[in-house]
């Protein structure tokens, strides 16, 4: 949390009948990186009433062994699936290129917030107030404005090295690529294309058209220094 605070230990008066939930994201802590929360070497949830002297200890999610009825922030199971806000368009064409179905586009808060809970999404952004929401379940804040080093924290935060497939996915809309003959799509490429290369897959959302070539080659040397700095995590 010391990122987000700035400090280890922070001394807050609290108002009456306020929450250590309203404390800790008065602090600019959303309740979406608090997995549990001690006081006095005991467990509380988030409408514990804060009283003056309390010392609180604030966690953010870890491996320790914690009775789930004191978890606060549950660990996300499956497959992360995101929805970036409308700020983070270069990292979410990063995850799509690894193969992770990043969502991005939707402008208004409120319609992210819909569509993470309807389809159970991890939201990513820079906006810590979207994840204050008490609606919202799982969220990141990203500390980094640069999008490659994005990318590594939401790796790292979410274990996304076990789940990468470049190249699966279209990084203009999402889709899913799949496999298509040549014949099949030989008239929607420039003639150039169509002598140098036999292998083409296509987005099934929006249809685009991808290929190998000099871009593609750069995207693969990225993709292997990026991986050789990450630590393989096994389930």
């Amino acid at each position: 949390m010391v990122d987000l605070v700035g400090k280890q230990y922070v001394q807050l008066d609290a108002g009456i009948n306020q929450t250590i939930k309203d404390c800790v994201e008065r602090l600019g802590v959303p309740h979406t990186e608090v997995y549990f929360i001690t006081l006095q070497k005991s467990f509380v949830r988030f409408d514990k009433i804060v009283e003056n002297g309390d010392m609180y200890f604030v966690y953010p999610e870890c491996n320790l062994d914690i009775p789930k009825e004191y978890i606060l922030t549950p660990k996300y199971e499956g497959v992360p699936k995101f929805i970036l806000d409308i700020h983070l368009g270069k990292l979410a064409r990063l995850l799509r290129m690894l193969g992770i179905s990043a969502e991005y586009g939707t402008v208004d808060d409120n319609e992210i917030v819909s569509k993470a809970l309807s389809e159970n999404l991890i939201i990513l952004t820079r906006d810590r107030g979207i994840l204050k929401r008490n609606e919202v379940t799982y969220g990141y804040i990203l500390r980094s404005d640069d999008p490659k080093t994005q990318l590594r924290e939401v790796t790292l935060r979410y274990s996304l090295q076990n789940w990468f497939a470049p190249f699966t996915r279209c990084m203009e809309c999402n889709g899913k690529l799949i496999s298509v003959p040549k014949r099949d799509v030989q008239e929607h490429v420039p003639e150039k294309v169509r002598e140098t290369f036999d292998e083409f897959a296509k987005c099934e959302r929006c249809g685009k058209i991808y290929w190998g070539g000099t871009h593609y080659e750069n995207m693969s040397v990225f993709i292997e220094k990026f991986l050789k700095d990450i630590p393989r995590k096994e389930f």
